[in-house]
């Protein structure tokens, strides 16, 4: 469906002075932006059509999800220089580069000390067992309590961090009392919340703080987020390699490009890169996200509960965005784009100043971004922390 609306257009590149390219590619990237800041406010409604096609056994997956729930482990992340950012086409010096938005450039370099992270996201058993322990009667916007449905009687941001591992209890077992009456906001409609315990919460950032307080934990900053990302893909790039070197004869060389030798190798964004390249390749600035729950693959979030022993990296949160508790800050040699010069909104046509201390910047993606946002490793987004992406 993404590819559809505008997928040919999220990874155009772009030569300088090409403005009208340059144009409509930011302008095929709002409209994606737009269309799934549309979705989420059609989940507040209950007057909604739900999308074609039969209605998924949420009971069924459900159950699924407690039979294959493993114990959420803490997970040590190196010390290490990430690179942030992107550098900008539009350089006067005739370079070939991808479209990136003010916050994205430039590209430089960032040093994270070492520090643990649990492996995967909280969910809404997390949070109903941080509101229980609390006391708290308030629900986050993601949630519902319904007495009447107008259809579907079957009965999106995230962070990480906490202490306490995963119950896998019977929800029974957990608190009938409390989970009674209680549902999901969902593009089908109110999900029960018993039928989705495993799938990531989505939450506002002093919320998600709150529960990650609660469970001895904290939120990470976003230079962390993109150090969980990056010691991700190294370990899945040196599995890689591991199965290359068993097919292919690589003797004095490198292997990149789907097995085509290369020497020297192309410059890597990887952890403890020796340099920061400015015309980064597909490879080191897009992820790919194929098998993720992005681009409406699902419509929903998906249960994350079996990834409790193996850290989750880009695109593995479920389908949520993910917190940080970096502020949105104007970092050095940013420039607010010409065309868009309120973007972000240092310089802004009446519009708000995001460079306000009010706003933290959020990763990732969520199961109604495209996978080519979701994917681009400077891509990112900003809430106000008192409220739900």
């Amino acid at each position: 469906m993404w590819d559809e609306l505008c997928g040919w257009g999220l990874s155009m590149k772009v030569r300088e002075p090409d403005y009208p390219l340059m144009l409509t590619t930011s302008g095929l990237t709002s409209i994606a932006m737009h269309l799934e800041t549309l979705l989420y406010m059609l989940l507040q409604s209950d007057k909604v059509l739900p999308p074609p096609g039969a209605l998924p056994d949420f009971e069924a997956l459900s159950q699924e999800a407690k039979r294959t729930a493993v114990g959420n482990e803490w997970i040590k992340i190196p010390a290490s220089t990430v690179l942030v950012g992107m550098d900008d086409p539009a350089n006067n010096n005739g370079s070939v580069g991808y479209f990136g938005w003010d916050n994205e450039k430039p590209a430089r370099k960032k040093t994270v000390p070492a520090f643990e992270a649990k492996a995967r996201p909280l969910t809404n058993e997390d949070f109903a067992r941080y509101l229980i322990g609390t006391k708290q009667i308030t629900l986050p916007a993601s949630w519902t309590q319904h007495s009447k449905f107008t259809r579907n009687d079957v009965e999106v941001t995230n962070g990480r961090l906490g202490d306490l591992d995963h119950l896998n209890d019977q929800a029974e077992q957990f608190d009938a009392a409390f989970l009674d009456g209680k549902f999901v906001r969902t593009v089908y409609g109110p999900i029960a919340l018993r039928h989705a315990l495993a799938w990531p919460v989505f939450a506002s950032f002093d919320e998600l703080t709150g529960c990650a307080q609660f469970m001895n934990g904290r939120i990470p900053t976003a230079d962390e987020v993109r150090s969980i990302y990056n010691h991700v893909d190294l370990a899945k790039k040196e599995d890689a390699e591991k199965v290359q070197s068993k097919r292919i004869s690589a003797v004095n060389g490198h292997l990149s490009n789907d097995g085509v030798e290369e020497s020297p190798p192309s410059a890597s964004a990887a952890n403890g890169s020796s340099s920061v390249s400015t015309h980064p390749t597909p490879n080191e600035l897009f992820m790919d996200l194929d098998g993720s729950n992005v681009g409406l693959s699902n419509f929903r979030p998906t249960a994350v509960t079996h990834l409790g022993n193996e850290l989750c990296g880009r695109g593995e949160m479920g389908g949520v965005w993910e917190w940080t508790s970096s502020a949105l800050e104007e970092h050095e040699g940013f420039e607010a784009m010409d065309e868009y010069p309120g973007y972000t909104g240092t310089v802004a046509w009446g519009s708000a100043d995001f460079f306000d201390g009010k706003h933290n910047i959020v990763l990732g993606g969520s199961w109604a971004t495209h996978p080519r946002i979701a994917g681009r490793k400077s891509f990112l987004v900003w809430g106000a922390i008192g409220s739900q992406l």
